[in-house]
């Protein structure tokens, strides 16, 4: 048992205590007690950590990653081994943990490397973040699909989405990640082009559905967008360029959410970063200021909206905190809004939200310690967590 004193809370992030200020007692599991400071008794085995009034907060969710992404230099990644590919999602994932985040929906890896993580973890083996997968991504035939070929499943027509959706499964992923437009990185791609026929689309959510299970679809244009919602997909990933209708048939909608991916828009725009290749940022370039006025517009609308950030280990491990500083930089968020997205929202979407996204007694002590107040400046989430507590593991930055 651990007793963390002198804890800070955000009222929004915390459940069944009305306090600003508490004691938590929590095991290797779950949140054992909250209660006013000085209260709870630590018994002679209970460790006791004072917080010193810096803020817990539940663990992070990243809902759009890639953790076979260890650089933008995709011709070396396609061209990765299964070997090292695992040893990578590994590495990038302990990297993910050591930040705070402990739930990763991985939107699609090489070699089906995320599965077998996830089987060493629940086995105990390796202790990372659990870890929703999507394995090969499902793609017709496009320009740039040879950027990532070890990364997509290339299908035309129906049957053979029922087929490429089955054979995801059958390998044990959790969800299936559809391109139903272009992208930025494929090579001479239109990110806002829409690639996907609509029964396509529908036929791999009939398949998801089967196995009680969903359709994630990268989606940049506003067509590609409402094209997806029509076929009933679970996750709109991206939104650049979402304009009023979609925003209209995603408000109140319980049954097909946004994620935006605010990191890899800041990072595409790097110049320094040698393997951003000229295509893309050129496209990042002509799209930026059209980017950041849709997504914004959907959060003014109110949208619930998930926390993703489709950037590569690289530029995690460089940019401490990357996708919370972009949501008020390259997007123009509410501090305490993109904590609710980093946990709250993000645990609701992922349906996780029974155990996760909160601090309430009886979820998992899935736990985050932050130097500072994060709800009044985001930009101590720069520095890494002081203390990340996760399936009894304590890990001090």
């Amino acid at each position: 048992m651990i007793l963390l004193k002198n804890c800070r809370l955000i009222p929004e992030l915390t459940e069944g205590y009305e306090g600003l200020v508490a004691d938590v007692l929590i095991d290797a599991k779950k949140i054992r007690q909250i209660a006013e400071p000085g209260t709870i008794e630590a018994e002679a085995d209970v460790q006791v950590i004072d917080i010193e009034g810096n803020t817990l907060l539940p663990g992070f969710f990243d809902l759009h990653a890639h953790l076979y992404l260890s650089s933008f230099d995709f011709q070396s990644l396609n061209e990765r081994s299964a070997a090292d590919t695992g040893f990578d999602v590994y590495g990038y994932a302990r990297d993910y943990l050591k930040a705070g985040y402990t739930t990763i929906r991985d939107c699609g890896c090489s070699h089906n490397a995320t599965v077998a993580l996830e089987r060493a973890r629940k086995k105990g083996i390796v202790n990372v973040p659990r870890v929703i997968s999507t394995g090969l991504i499902l793609t017709p035939t496009e320009n740039g699909n040879s950027t990532f070929k070890a990364l997509y499943k290339v299908v035309d027509t129906p049957e053979e989405v029922r087929k490429a959706a089955r054979e995801q499964f059958e390998l044990g992923n959790d969800a299936i990640k559809y391109m139903v437009t272009g992208a930025y990185f494929n090579e001479s791609g239109d990110p806002g082009a829409v690639i996907a026929m609509e029964d396509e689309v529908r036929e791999a959510v009939k398949v998801a559905a089967m196995k009680k299970s969903y359709v994630i679809a990268h989606t940049h244009s506003a067509e590609g967008i409402k094209l997806a919602i029509r076929a009933g997909v679970y996750t709109v990933e991206h939104c650049s360029f979402i304009d009023d209708e979609a925003i209209a048939m995603l408000k109140d909608n319980d049954n097909c959410f946004m994620v935006a991916t605010g990191a890899i828009g800041l990072d595409s725009l790097d110049e320094d970063n040698e393997l951003i290749s000229a295509d893309s940022l050129d496209k990042s370039k002509k799209y930026e200021a059209m980017e950041r006025q849709s997504v914004n517009k959907a959060y003014q609308a109110g949208l619930k909206i998930g926390f993703g950030s489709d950037i590569d280990w690289g530029a995690f491990v460089k940019h401490p905190g990357y996708e919370f500083i972009a949501r008020t930089e390259w997007y123009d968020f509410d501090y305490k809004d993109i904590l609710l997205q980093a946990t709250k929202y993000s645990a609701e979407i992922a349906k996780l939200d029974d155990q996760l996204g909160t601090i309430k007694e009886g979820k998992n002590a899935e736990l985050v310690v932050v130097e500072g107040n994060p709800d009044e400046d985001i930009y101590v989430m720069k520095k890494l967590p002081k203390y990340v507590f996760y399936n009894g593991e304590i890990i001090e930055n």
